[in-house]
């Protein structure tokens, strides 16, 4: 089991990731992992590296090979946007990513902008297990995970998620034409069950995970969530990775 740790600026959490496949998800957050306090320096990789953490079988050298291309066809469009009244400024995250098929090798750069996202953190990140998030099954699972674990209390392993539908369903990136019923089926049920059923090992990922929905004042309809969790009281994770030397 790895227990690399993904760490970055809240920033991030407004970039949806929903396009991308899990297997792409689980690769780009394993690079993210990896470029940790690395600064904007081009950094190689093998192949085993990226396989390991994304729980990729290393004998599908072609499959792996396809997986990383598709991922980056998806990553080299990401950007992060900030926008007030007078100001707009689109950074883009990458600016080289190189695969070596032959040589089992991936060549990997942030930008500038990016590079402050993932390594001038302050108080205001998120973190979680990369084991963790590979274990999750579902694209909009993986994508709710990272958003909670940024409003998680450390210290008491509990935390809540305040969300506007609309804000939820840009996130996530859930089709306009889900309604509430097609979140609950293919969300938030889904997410439940991946969220607290135990593994082999007997660990849950949450030991309770709630959703409460807010109407609106006036009329029927649904204005916000409450989301509620909790994380086991004993952590699998090595006290020098939550310290993070």
């Amino acid at each position: 089991m790895s227990n690399d740790i993904v760490r970055y600026n809240n920033g991030l959490n407004t970039v949806p990731l929903r396009q991308f496949t899990p297997v792409e998800m689980d690769i780009f957050w394993a690079i993210c992992s990896k470029m940790k306090r690395k600064g904007t320096q081009e950094l190689i990789f093998g192949f085993d590296v990226f396989e390991e953490l994304a729980n990729y079988d290393r004998r599908e050298k072609d499959a792996f090979h396809m997986a990383l291309k598709s991922t980056w066809s998806k990553m080299k469009n990401l950007s992060y946007k900030f926008e007030d009244g007078s100001y707009f400024e689109e950074l883009i995250l990458f600016q080289r990513f190189a695969i070596d098929k032959d040589n089992e090798k991936v060549i990997i750069q942030a930008s500038e902008k990016f590079e402050f996202i993932l390594n001038s953190i302050g108080s205001d990140f998120t973190r979680f297990e990369l084991d963790v998030m590979t274990k999750l099954s579902s694209s909009y699972t993986k994508e709710l995970y990272r958003q909670l674990t940024s409003h998680r209390n450390r210290n008491t392993k509990k935390g809540a998620w305040f969300v506007k539908v609309d804000d939820f369903k840009q996130l996530l990136s859930v089709p306009e034409s889900y309604r509430m019923s097609d979140i609950d089926r293919q969300i938030f049920k889904t997410a439940e069950r991946e969220f607290t059923t135990p593994d082999e090992q007997n660990n849950q990922i949450f030991c309770s995970f709630k959703v409460e929905k807010v109407k609106a004042r006036k009329g029927n309809k649904i204005q916000s969530f409450k989301i509620y969790f909790e994380e086991p009281k004993i952590s699998k994770v090595p006290l020098d990775n939550w310290l993070e030397k």
